[in-house]
Order: C-alpha cells, then sequence, then structure tokens
C-alpha cells in the first residue's frame, strides 16, 4: 500500500477535534480520518505539559499502529506544549492547529486579536510569541476560559448557562477594543453561534476549523500524502473513556451511522 493511502489520524482530549475532523472530511472527501478523543484524561487544558506530552505521544502511537500517515493534533493545549516532542519521536508528518490561525492572522494583516483558549494553552504564551514574530505591532489580548470545556462536554451547546459563560468573559476587560477573536480551542467552534449572537458588530469571529481544514489539506497535497481514490473504509471513531455526551455531539458532526468505540490504550 502507498503511503498515500493510508488514513489520517487526529486526536483531542474529547469531542473538541470533531470540528476540525468534519472540516478536513468535507475539505478532502477521499480520505479515511482515525479520530481518538481521549476522554479518559478530559480536559488537557487543565493538566501539566508533561502529562500532555505523555498523553499526545501515547495516541500518535497508537495511530500510528492502526496506519496513521500523518497525525493532526487537533487540539490547541497538545499543539502548545507537545508538538516538537511528537515531530522529535515520530517518523510521520504531524501537523497543528495554531500555526494555521497565526499564518491566516498574519495574511489578514490584524491589529487587535482576542485570544480564547484553555488555561494550559494561555498560559503557554504561544499565541502571542508566534504572533509577535509576525505581526510585531499587534495587540494580542488571549484570555483563559476554562469554563466553555466542560459546558461542551455536557452537549450544553445553547441555553442559558451558555450564554451566561460566554457573557462572563466577553465582558473581561481584556476583550476591549478587540477585532478578532481567536477561538484557540477546538471545543469552542461547537457554541460559536452563541458566541457570536453576542459579540459586537466590529467583531470578527474566526473560522478555525476551515482555516485549519485548508493548511493541512494544502501541506498534505505538498507532501503527496492525498489519496488518489476515495478510501473504501469508513471514518474510524474511538475514546479511550465512552460516555455519552461525547456519542451525542458526534453524531451532531457525523450523523446517526457514527461508530464509537472504546480503547484503553492507557492500560
Amino acid at each position: 500500500m502507498k503511503a498515500s493511502d493510508g488514513p489520517i489520524g487526529l486526536f483531542d482530549s474529547g469531542v473538541g477535534g470533531l470540528t476540525v475532523a468534519r472540516a478536513l472530511a468535507r475539505k478532502l472527501p477521499n480520505e479515511r480520518l482515525l479520530y481518538f478523543g481521549d476522554t479518559a484524561h478530559l480536559p488537557y487544558g487543565e493538566k501539566s505539559p508533561e502529562a500532555i506530552r505523555s498523553y499526545a505521544l501515547g495516541i500518535s502511537r497508537h495511530l500510528i499502529d492502526q496506519g496513521a500517515k500523518a497525525i493532526v493534533v487537533a487540539c490547541n493545549s497538545a499543539s502548545a506544549v507537545a508538538l516538537d516532542v511528537l515531530k522529535e519521536e515520530l517518523d510521520i508528518p504531524v501537523y497543528n492547529v495554531i500555526d494555521p490561525v497565526v499564518d491566516y492572522l498574519h495574511r489578514h494583516h490584524a491589529k487587535h486579536i482576542g485570544i480564547w483558549g484553555t488555561r494550559a494553552t494561555v498560559s503557554s504564551g504561544i499565541y502571542p510569541r508566534k504572533l509577535a514574530e509576525v505581526l510585531p505591532t499587534a495587540d494580542v489580548q488571549p484570555l483563559a476560559t476554562p469554563l466553555l470545556v466542560p459546558v461542551i462536554e455536557e452537549n450544553l451547546l445553547s441555553g442559558a448557562v451558555t450564554d451566561a459563560v460566554v457573557s462572563l468573559y466577553l465582558n473581561d476587560p481584556k476583550m476591549e477594543g478587540v477585532e478578532h477573536l481567536v477561538l484557540a480551542c477546538t471545543h469552542y467552534p461547537l457554541i460559536s453561534s452563541q458566541i457570536a449572537k453576542q459579540l459586537e458588530k466590529k467583531v470578527s469571529l474566526l473560522r478555525i476549523p476551515t482555516i485549519v481544514a485548508n493548511s493541512i489539506a494544502k501541506q498534505l497535497d505538498e507532501a503527496q500524502l492525498l489519496r488518489a481514490k476515495p478510501a473504501t473504509k469508513p471514518h474510524h471513531f474511538a475514546v479511550s473513556d465512552y460516555t455519552d455526551s461525547f456519542a451525542k455531539v458526534s453524531r451532531i458532526f457525523f450523523g446517526k451511522g457514527i461508530s464509537l468505540v472504546e480503547e484503553n490504550i492507557w492500560g
């Protein structure tokens, strides 16, 4: 089998990475995806960098054992702290969800940028650091928004609770004057419509999954890793700990025909 005929492996701590998986499936309909949600260790944003690196490496090796030709780190927390380790330890291409967004903001000459992310992503400082390299005069305001992930994982994708949490963060003083809002957690696009309805008209809410999928598709093409013909096997979705809420949210993305299995790779 040619390397290009293998599946694309993606992982996240939970359902959030499905936003990237769906965008990638739409962009590259010939490709087969292997998705792993590490629900046993959710949320990554509250874990230490050392723990996140360990989880990311274990999952990536598991996906490679299943034939993955490339790894997509569909998680900002893992992209922020584990990318260098993965690239050093793995012998297949590894893609992340941060660089495509930084490149997009650079190309659009963004000046006032708000970043919503987990504590792990925000404390890593990776967005201000990378943006300073390409947009040295930009005003970048990172804000840790840890309440959003548990709300989303509980499938509270709309309603009073979600609106209240969104309002809490939008009213933070750091958000004053922001013109571009980056949802720097792959979970957050699941409630993008709830966020958008509370935003001022002047604020642009980036379509992160589409931006990431377009970038990864381009890189896979350049690496000659795209399939020439449609895959014959369906996408594969696994979790380290089966939950009903994950199953419900996953079906929002990929329909009722989705087959979700538990794969306890941690022993």
